[in-house]
């Protein structure tokens, strides 16, 4: 380029654009559907919001292709059409989750760094991060009570069956530790998708 215009260029507003994070695509869907009258349940859009994760383009022609498609088929939007139209969008399709995937994904969630989770710590939030994340593991893979304990410092399977229970009652008894597990589940959900 010549000089003057790269000049030019730099004398303007300097700004670092980033990939929206996940809450980000779900307001910019949102705002989107808001502005053109539509609706659509929260599971798609949050399908779509996980899935898509390059730019705002790809998120709005996701969404336009949704709606082209259940306009044509004359039918409803919901979570087996948005797999099925935006097979070529999103990211492979069906992932097994790891025990791994869920350790890192109730990390970020309770901010706990990912060794600690593995240490034989008794701190409280380290320990229901800990019991959260082994109930996840045993609900979402195929793995053994066995191998998920080995998973964790190498814990035994009596200490998984012990946490799952625990992980159960606690959600029975307090509502806001049951929403951040069924918060929890859905992320894990939307990861295998």
């Amino acid at each position: 380029m010549q000089e003057r215009l790269l000049s030019r260029f730099r004398w303007g507003l300097s700004a670092d654009l980033q990939i929206p994070d996940y809450e980000t695509r779900i307001e910019i869907l949102e705002r989107k559907m808001k502005n053109d009258g539509l609706e659509m349940p929260k599971e798609v859009v949050k399908y779509i919001a996980y899935n898509i994760n390059s730019n705002v383009r790809e998120l709005e022609g996701a969404l336009i292709s949704l709606l082209a498609q259940s306009s044509l088929n004359r039918r409803e939007i919901d979570l087996d059409l948005a797999k099925k139209v935006l097979r070529n969008f999103v990211k492979s399709s069906s992932k097994e989750i790891t025990i791994e995937t869920i350790q890192r994904m109730v990390c970020d969630y309770f901010d706990v760094a990912y060794d600690k989770l593995l240490q034989k710590t008794r701190k409280r939030e380290i320990v229901q991060a800990r019991q959260i994340t082994m109930y996840l593991a045993k609900a979402f893979t195929k793995n053994s009570l066995k191998t998920i304990g080995e998973h964790f410092g190498g814990r035994d399977h009596t200490t998984v069956i012990h946490s799952c229970q625990t992980v159960k009652d606690l959600m029975d008894t307090d509502t806001v530790f049951r929403e951040n597990v069924l918060e929890l589940q859905q992320k894990v959900q939307l990861a295998a998708m």
